[in-house]
């Protein structure tokens, strides 16, 4: 007997999944079998590449795999047929892209998973099978270039985070109930001759322009200062460099890559460097050409500053009663956060100020239910696109009959109306997950002496411009404050110390807003000229103040014991812009006590004293057992 958890339905039946490949693209290289690929270099045709990718599905036990085709956009059209059950009680499809090798073991390009809960919805009232595209997947893993060495292959395989961009697969999934008298005799089968799908299902193309400029680089770890130090800027094959075109970016400049600088020590600290950028802040910026999917950006946007903005007013309802106010009181604030779940605005309407309305129309645009309700038809959705438009819908209807019950505001039941406020703040982020892609992620990487040392990722809608206040990306046109990382595989320890801190302003939005690029950065800089080209290397800010810091150290508790004695001889190292200050050392102490105020002096703000806030970096407090 098959075991059902409690939470899952009883009544499964067995459905086909057609999992449709059609061709990839923007590929690597990778040279998998040495003796293979010199001797078919010699023997074929020039138009031969050294790749022989091939698609591995894993669902359940089964897994079923396409043909072999050569080169770094092979075309396949073939369909994978697999035996499942619905609702799923397996949740995800692995999809893994191979090289084959005639002589040894095949090595994994790329591998994603699918979520079928993203894909499908089991609800009686709402309910559709397994459903995506025609769709782009984008594919990500270990650096695009090959290397014989195998440390970096579990990126590709999904252990840990990927560094990089390695391409695009083209892909459908269909679902079709079948009898369930057929399915022991149904064994995975494949389809080929598949035609591809017509271009006019798609949105048309367009050119989207993705723009940082870097305002400060400190805590750089001492392991990272030999030579000098440049960023690069990517998002999907555009803006990425390969190891030789670093080394020539010296001599010709490359807009996504910016001029290399020295590194500086920072001031009473030997473990951290930072890069001298001071009133010449360099900027960098690469174009890339898709489809227009915006719109399905722009409803996760809608749904992440939802959740936002229920976080920030669920606290200060959760405040109100850590204060002890009046039940009168508590349902003014609830009733505040019902008319927000019951109206969903987009948030236009809200007072800008002075700068933003110098450039932007204040226009109220529709509410996210009236978005949900009646698409516009002008926009071309695939078949997920309209379901996941209506799941989305269906839900925030729930969410809206909960919101309006009666609630009791009795001392012991206050608290719980907050644990189901935050339910609710979590499930708009979880709607706001989107199984088909926009466009490729986002990576930013630290070169060093022309070879890549350490990155940040991010998801391109979180940086998107758009008009419409709600649409906007979390991060989009604030300066940000990231902290490096360095690449590794699951089955190996991070690395803990802080390898870079980076402040840096990001902007992506299609070519046409390219104007607004600049209006959005913090003010007291020359306005460069326009459109961008490479040349451009850095903006130039005419404006600086100095300001003065201080950081009152109280104690610390239930430190871990870092000596042989049980005990610990901490003391914490603060370091704010380029300067590090340090408390006294207290010997053989799990629950220090500094009771101290370091103060933090001639501190320098490049910009106007109004953008000082949003400009000045994090405080980063570090706690070291010192081994004097």
């Amino acid at each position: 007997k098959t075991l059902v958890p409690a939470a899952m339905p009883r009544s499964l039946f067995p459905v086909q999944l057609k999992i449709t490949f059609f061709t990839a693209t923007e590929l690597p290289e990778m040279m998998t079998d040495f003796l293979a690929t010199v001797s078919k270099k010699i023997f074929q045709s020039d138009t031969w590449e050294p790749t022989d990718p091939y698609v591995e599905v894993t669902y359940n036990t089964m897994t079923a795999t396409t043909d072999a085709r050569n080169g770094t956009t092979p075309a396949w059209g073939e369909a994978l047929y697999l035996i499942g059950r619905f609702p799923p009680l397996i949740r995800s499809i692995k999809i893994a892209l191979k090289d084959r090798a005639t002589v040894k073991k095949d090595r994994i390009i790329s591998s994603f998973f699918i979520d079928l809960f993203l894909i499908s919805e089991s609800n009686p009232s709402a309910g559709f099978l397994p459903t995506l595209g025609p769709t782009w997947m984008f594919l990500y893993g270990s650096p695009r270039e090959y290397t014989i060495s195998k440390d970096k292959d579990g990126l590709n395989e999904g252990m840990g985070e990927a560094v990089c961009y390695k391409g695009r697969l083209l892909m459908a999934i269909d679902c079709h109930a079948v009898s369930g008298e057929n399915t022991s005799n149904m064994n995975v089968q494949k389809e080929t001759g598949i035609q591809f799908p017509e271009e006019h299902i798609f949105p048309m193309k367009r050119s989207f322009l993705l723009f940082g400029c870097i305002y400060d680089v400190s805590m750089i770890d001492k392991s990272f200062v030999s030579g000098t130090i440049s960023f690069e800027l990517s998002i999907g094959s555009s803006g990425y460099l390969n190891p030789q075109q670093l080394t020539t970016a010296i001599n010709n400049p490359v807009s996504s890559l910016t001029c290399a600088y020295p590194r500086v020590s920072i001031d009473n600290n030997k473990g951290y460097f930072r890069l001298p950028i001071n009133l010449q802040k360099p900027i960098l910026f690469t174009k890339y050409i898709f489809h227009d999917y915006i719109y399905r950006m722009t409803l996760s946007n809608r749904l992440k500053n939802a959740s936002e903005y229920l976080n920030k007013q669920i606290r200060e309802f959760e405040s109100k009663i850590n204060s002890k106010v009046s039940n009168e009181i508590l349902m003014k604030e609830y009733r505040k956060i019902e008319h927000y779940v019951h109206t969903l605005p987009c948030g236009c309407a809200e007072k800008r100020n002075d700068h933003e309305n110098s450039c932007i129309t204040s226009i109220v645009h529709p509410t996210l239910y009236e978005l949900l309700d009646s698409p516009s038809t002008n926009i071309k959705m695939n078949q997920l696109d309209i379901k996941r438009y209506k799941k989305v819908f269906n839900n925030l209807q729930s969410i809206k009959s909960w919101v309006s019950k009666e609630i009791s505001f009795e001392e012991s039941k206050r608290y719980e109306i907050v644990k189901e406020l935050d339910k609710i703040a979590r499930a708009f982020r979880q709607m706001a997950t989107d199984a088909q892609p926009s466009l490729p992620d986002i990576f930013l990487w630290m070169i060093c002496d022309s070879k890549r040392a350490a990155y940040a990722r991010f998801q391109p809608e979180d940086l998107l411009f758009n008009l419409c206040k709600g649409e906007k990306g979390l991060y989009n046109g604030h300066v940000q404050t990231i902290f490096l990382k360095t690449s590794y595989s699951t089955d190996k320890p991070q690395n803990s110390s802080i390898n870079a801190k980076v402040q840096i302003y990001l902007w992506l939005g299609i070519e046409e807003y390219e104007p607004l690029i600049f209006k959005h950065l913090p003010a007291g800089f020359d306005m460069p000229p326009l459109p961008l080209h490479s040349q451009l290397k850095f903006i130039r800010y005419n404006e600086r103040i100095f300001y003065e810091l201080r950081c009152h150290c109280y104690k610390a508790r239930a430190l871990i014991a870092a000596d042989a004695t049980g005990l610990s001889d901490p003391y914490l190292s603060i370091t704010v812009g380029n300067e590090t200050q340090t408390t006294p050392i207290l010997l053989e102490s799990l629950c220090p006590q500094w009771n101290i105020t370091l103060a933090f002096q001639n501190l320098v703000h490049v910009g106007t004293r109004e953008t000082a806030e949003e400009i000045i970096g994090n405080v980063v407090v570090e706690c070291y057992d010192s081994d004097e």
